[in-house]
């Protein structure tokens, strides 16, 4: 047989294998996933790039040992990209998942370690919370839950430039650092983080004040009385607090025994004001014991009048009443009566 024949039928041959199957599905990969990081509780959109997806139809899923797969519902689909979107419960395990697209012909394409699952970023309180103008060096300690990859932390305002910290440590539930004022406006700002996956949390106020300062110095007659200003104890009088802003600040001093005293008190920059406060005795009005007096307990019963009215009183009446009988005198009585006395008359007449 002719060689080159052979060639040429092996090549006719392999041109109809490769027509009557197209490319597998198995040659389809992934080159990116952005946004490859969601939190705990959420729904995230996620855009997957690659090449020889199936058209048609693909599922999106992420895998972990011992976790339940996560399914994406998926919205937009070409050869190049797939379009879903992860809801994510927020019992799910943190850390590194494999994401897999699953073709029409359940071939997989895998991106081991390709996913990460993160609790949610919360900002529960920063300390302080103020801090004052054209200071360098503001330190800060910033809590709440999420903070493992955060990689800055910024004072927002929408009317001037962000302030960035410069940030010391960073754990799952802290961040400290410290922030540069230095000819910042003051006013009030939003404490915002930002982590490697570009996801941004804001909430936390800040407030930049004057550092226009003075003092006020505090004594008490009687002394030895607690001593609040703008409702921040500073321990017993005499004392001296320092580094107030400029303007007016309330002043509190309260002593047992003693009626509160209080007044709004003047600050001057780079000025001290001095209070002298005269507490006033609570007056306490003497006790007053009752005196006792015996009681008189009225008789609801008259003294007896006589030894007969009392018996009469005393004897209980009977419960089953007895009748009473009277006794009348007849008529033909009284005429027996009358002749008996006639004849006695008549009898001795005679007898004379």
């Amino acid at each position: 047989m002719n060689h080159s024949f052979v060639i040429r039928f092996s090549l006719v041959m392999a041109l109809l294998l490769v027509m009557a199957f197209p490319a597998s599905a198995e040659s389809s990969s992934i080159s990116s996933i952005s946004p490859s990081v969601a939190y705990l509780g959420t729904s995230t959109t996620v855009t997957i790039t690659g090449s020889d997806f199936n058209t048609s139809s693909v599922k999106v899923k992420l895998i972990r040992d011992d976790e339940s797969n996560i399914t994406a519902s998926v919205s937009s689909l070409s050869s190049t990209t797939i379009v879903c979107k992860f809801s994510i419960s927020s019992s799910k395990e943190t850390g590194s998942w494999d994401l897999v697209v699953v073709n029409e012909d359940d071939s997989e394409v895998v991106k081991v370690d390709g996913f990460s699952l993160r609790n949610a970023i919360t900002l529960s309180s920063i300390s302080p919370v103020t801090g004052q103008t054209d200071n360098e060096s503001v330190e800060f300690t910033l809590t709440g839950t999420g903070f493992s990859d955060v990689e800055s932390v910024y004072l927002y305002n929408s009317d001037y430039d962000n302030v960035t910290a410069s940030v010391d440590d960073v754990d799952s539930t802290e961040v400290t650092g410290y922030f540069d004022l230095d000819d910042i406006d003051e006013d009030t700002y939003k404490v915002c983080v930002l982590d490697s996956a570009g996801t941004r949390k804001c909430g936390l106020s800040f407030e930049v004040t004057t550092d226009q300062l003075g003092t006020i110095d505090i004594s008490s007659s009687p002394s030895s009385a607690a001593v609040y200003v703008d409702g921040t104890y500073y321990g017993t009088s005499p004392c001296t607090v320092d580094e107030l802003t400029e303007g007016s600040h309330k002043v509190l001093i309260e002593k047992t025994g003693y009626t509160d005293w209080g007044k709004f008190v003047k600050v001057t920059s780079g000025g001290t004001t001095t209070v002298d406060a005269d507490l006033v005795a609570i007056t306490t009005a003497p006790t007053t014991v009752p005196t006792t007096v015996p009681t008189t307990v009225p008789t609801t019963q008259k003294a007896p009048q006589n030894t007969g009215a009392m018996q009469q009183q005393q004897t209980p009446p009977s419960s089953t009443p007895v009748p009473t009988t009277t006794t009348q005198e007849s008529p033909l009585e009284g005429a027996f009566v009358v002749a008996a006395i006639g004849i006695g008359i008549l009898a001795l007449h005679r007898k004379y």
